[in-house]
């Protein structure tokens, strides 16, 4: 008689319980390559926009505002009580430091960020916006007033508690004075800053942070978190170390994140650093320097590197 070659189903069992152990073990492996790559791209986008910001302080010895509210920013106020400003954000003024000139050179000075022409510049895709390990493309779906805008992963240092403190300028970015909101326009005066103001250290404070944006965006479950293309809904607290505490916000859609939403005051905004990177955030410095920040910085510390003129040195993480 002949005999059949082949394998025996024992045999098959094997080789395919030996092949999933492998997958097992490969996979994690793999995903973990791909983020150290997304991640790598990700410190890229965000020295990027710290070498704008540096090239606006030699242009205009300052860095930006982070809304502003008037063409000449030497007379930045409030808006007079009927959004007669030309409000928009600090990306705006970075545009043309990130070589973003197609969108710099069509940009109207004379109109707010909602006219319909600067609108469109507001909702078009830029790579440098976006982490790779989060939602490349997320847009702020708003109805009625609150209009569509690309979101963005990197937003600007408010300081160590909230968004706005009053008789309080501790941070790069932030406003001087606050008269709330109301159905008018919302009253703050931004201020600018100079290196010369850091009096902490320009690598010992911190410049701008990853943000995470919400799980999706919808019409119906918006969320104002990562907004960095508005003009005061566009920065990051150091409230607490990252990727931890709750955000403090206008609208809070995404369950997954922490987030207690509050009235459209600046002085109830918390916005905490955070990302989709394990461990950590990536963090750029005011001397341009781009670093990791683990999650298990001392609150202390973290609060500390938000200052720029304690007179208190941070300690280490």
């Amino acid at each position: 008689m002949k005999r059949r070659t082949g394998f025996t189903l024992v045999e098959l069992l094997v080789v395919i319980a030996i092949v999933a152990l492998l997958v097992g073990l490969l996979l994690p492996a793999i995903q973990a390559a791909r983020e150290a790559g997304r991640r790598v791209s990700c410190v890229n986008n965000l020295k990027q926009w710290a070498l704008a910001m540096q090239s606006h302080h030699t242009s205009f010895n300052a860095f930006p505002y982070i809304g502003q509210r008037r063409n000449n920013p030497e007379t930045n106020t409030a808006d007079t009580g009927d959004d007669s400003g030309t409000r928009r954000s600090f990306v705006v003024s970075l545009w043309p430091f990130m070589e973003v000139l197609e969108l710099a050179g069509k940009w109207n000075t004379n109109q707010n960020y909602w006219s319909a022409i600067n609108l469109v510049l507001m909702q078009t895709a830029q790579p440098l916006y976006c982490c790779p390990s989060d939602r490349p493309g997320a847009m702020y779906l708003g109805g009625s007033w609150q209009y569509d805008m690309r979101r963005c992963n990197y937003l600007p240092n408010a300081g160590p508690t909230r968004s706005y403190v009053a008789n309080t300028r501790n941070a790069p970015f932030g406003v001087r004075s606050d008269s709330g909101f109301s159905s008018n326009g919302s009253l703050w005066v931004p201020y600018r800053t100079p290196l010369s103001r850091i009096t902490d250290g320009a690598s010992k404070t911190l410049l701008m942070a990853e943000v995470r944006f919400p799980a999706e965006d919808s019409r119906t479950t918006r969320d104002s978190r990562g907004l960095t293309l508005h003009d005061y809904l566009n920065t990051f607290t150091a409230a607490a170390p990252p990727n931890s505490g709750t955000d403090m916000t206008w609208l809070c859609g995404d369950s997954n994140v922490p987030c207690s939403p509050q009235p459209l005051d600046l002085t109830n905004f918390q916005h905490i650093a955070r990302s989709r990177h394990p461990g950590g955030v990536n963090a750029a410095f005011c001397d341009g320097s781009v670093q990791f920040i683990p999650d298990s910085i001392q609150p202390a510390v973290w609060q500390e590197l938000s200052t720029m003129n304690s007179g208190t040195a941070a300690g280490g993480w």
